[in-house]
């Protein structure tokens, strides 16, 4: 008979007692997403697009934001203060970014959907999840698209662009992500949700001079997108 790695007694018996204890109370308060402490999850997310390798405690994957609300909220409390948290998008990062010895918390399973599309305006509202062709696919019947391009493009997550100020080949014409960001709305330790958005005066000084707008907030890289990020 072959034995299961990935039950859950077997997986929480080899993780520290401190990160079982956090994720048990985390599933008490209502954690609605999944909590992996198996191996097959830990192996996988133990390496991403660097020369890299850590193995994670655990992978946790959020349904929504009330979910990072309630794993901020813990982090923050005293008896957790030595819990370690890295979110994850794609994986796509080549410094090691999203690896850690700590539980993973990867954003790209559940919170990958784009919210709105603001065609007149040229606007578009997303979770950080959701993928860059993806979110090209669904701007292309509008003639749109979300200009940072990427080789990594069919795995790369919004929210890891932003986090990484991706950029890639046509950046000099088009700009970075930071040229194309309008708000974010961040979950912080402690469970605070921060909103933050751009002053148009102060980000249109940001874009390459051929984009800068005449009139209103920006004019975007023709055909182009002005895009915000929700985690």
């Amino acid at each position: 008979m072959i034995a299961s790695l990935d039950s859950d007694r077997v997986a929480f018996e080899s993780l520290s007692s401190d990160y079982v204890r956090f994720l048990e109370i985390l599933k008490a308060n209502g954690f609605e997403g999944e909590i992996c402490p198996d191996y097959a999850s830990r192996t996988v997310l133990a390496t991403d697009n660097s020369i890299y390798q850590r193995w994670p405690q655990a992978v946790v994957y959020p349904k929504h934001s009330e979910d990072l609300t309630r794993i901020t909220r813990m982090a923050a409390q005293v008896p957790n203060r030595n819990i370690v948290l890295t979110a994850r998008g794609g994986g796509t990062g080549t410094n090691g970014q999203s690896l850690t010895d700590g539980i993973v918390v990867d954003v790209s399973r559940h919170m990958n959907r784009i919210l709105e599309i603001d065609v007149a305006n040229r606007r578009v509202r997303v979770q950080a999840g959701v993928v860059k062709d993806q979110l090209n696919a669904a701007l292309k019947p509008h003639g749109l698209f979300f200009a940072p391009e990427l080789s990594t493009s069919n795995r790369a997550t919004i929210g890891g662009m932003i986090s990484t100020d991706a950029s890639g080949q046509g950046s000099c014409e088009y700009g970075k992500t930071r040229h194309h960001v309008l708000e974010l709305d961040t979950v912080l330790i402690g469970g605070e949700h921060l909103h933050i958005a751009a002053h148009s005066a102060a980000l249109r000084k940001t874009l390459p001079a051929s984009r800068q707008a005449s009139s209103g907030i920006f004019t975007a890289p023709p055909p182009g997108l002005l895009t915000s990020s929700e985690t």
